[in-house]
């Protein structure tokens, strides 16, 4: 993977929501749509932006017909972002600007900012199938596989459900202990999980905290038993020259944002700050470019080559 070489590759789905975003996207998060297209045939979309390497490409089945019908509409409270709309956002911290909806195995599922909980609803009918309540807004979309489903919260935890049920599975805290804080205008942990979860080769990836100075935390697990197999918690913290001035201060990784995998890297968004890339088997740090200020954001997508 060539290190520091950024490229955008837009698809006609994604096309369509960035359009969506500019045009005013409050719509696009208050209601939850389904649309038959006749004969198409219906593929799963199992994680943002489809896949793994976050490419919002999935597999070419059918041409979609010029008209489309509408088979069922639930509205959803009003989207409440965690960083309100800026002169300077630049799309950068606009993870929760939306709901962000997967399909998977005949299921939608829906992480909730207002609610902190995520739902899974019928994509035949719209019916609430079950709803799961963690102790924080669940801001980023989760990940399902193989009948399971992840999704991180802003009290610092990955829960991992049974996709049928909601059952909980497992959960792991990815913070250092169990503070709060007042954040955002919610009490959360002092370390948020808001590294949106990916899942690659049997493991699930994720990372919590925002402010490198108070440690941020990047986590390898088992997909199916959760266990721990390696973390990236000595990277955020280090003394350097910043891109304000010159000046000197701690500074390092700070996820917001989804996380991609590929065969040998890892990439975390940074929201302001440029991603990171780190070696997905070991968690080592490979690239950080603290100065690279301006052109960071939430979103992020690689291939073996490029990120």
């Amino acid at each position: 993977m060539t290190v520091g070489k950024r490229y955008m590759r837009a698809s006609g789905l994604a096309g369509i929501l960035r359009s969506l975003r500019r045009a005013g996207g409050l719509f696009a998060g208050i209601f939850l749509t389904c649309f038959c297209a006749g004969a198409v045939q219906a593929q799963d979309w199992p994680m943002w932006a489809y896949d793994a390497a976050r490419s919002a490409d999935s597999p070419a089945v059918a041409q979609l017909p010029t008209e489309l019908h509408l088979q069922w509409l639930r509205e959803l409270p009003r989207p409440r972002r965690a960083w309100p709309k800026q002169w300077d956002d630049r799309d950068k911290l606009e993870f929760d600007r939306s709901y962000a909806p997967v399909v998977a195995d005949g299921r939608m599922f829906v992480c909730s900012m207002v609610a902190d909980s995520l739902t899974a609803y019928s994509i035949q009918d719209g019916a609430e199938l079950w709803r799961f309540y963690s102790a924080g807004p669940m801001r980023l979309a989760p990940a399902v596989r193989e009948g399971r489903v992840y999704a991180v919260s802003d009290d610092g935890h990955l829960y991992c459900l049974d996709a049928a049920t909601g059952k909980q599975l497992w959960k792991f805290n990815a913070a250092p202990n169990s503070r709060l804080v007042l954040g955002n205008n919610r009490v959360i942990s002092m370390w948020p999980a808001r590294g949106g979860p990916v899942v690659f080769d049997g493991k699930v990836y994720l990372a919590a905290g925002v402010w490198p100075y108070m440690g941020t935390f990047i986590y390898a697990l088992d997909a199916v038993s959760g266990v721990e197999l390696w973390a990236n918690t000595g990277e955020s913290a280090n003394w350097q020259r910043q891109p304000h001035g010159g000046a000197f201060a701690f500074a390092g990784i700070s996820p917001q944002g989804y996380l991609a995998a590929t065969q040998d890297r890892l990439v975390v968004s940074g929201g302001r700050s440029l991603p990171a890339l780190l070696d997905r088997h070991t968690g080592k740090l490979l690239y950080l470019d603290i100065f690279g200020k301006g052109v960071g954001g939430y979103q992020v997508m690689a291939d073996d080559e490029y990120f």
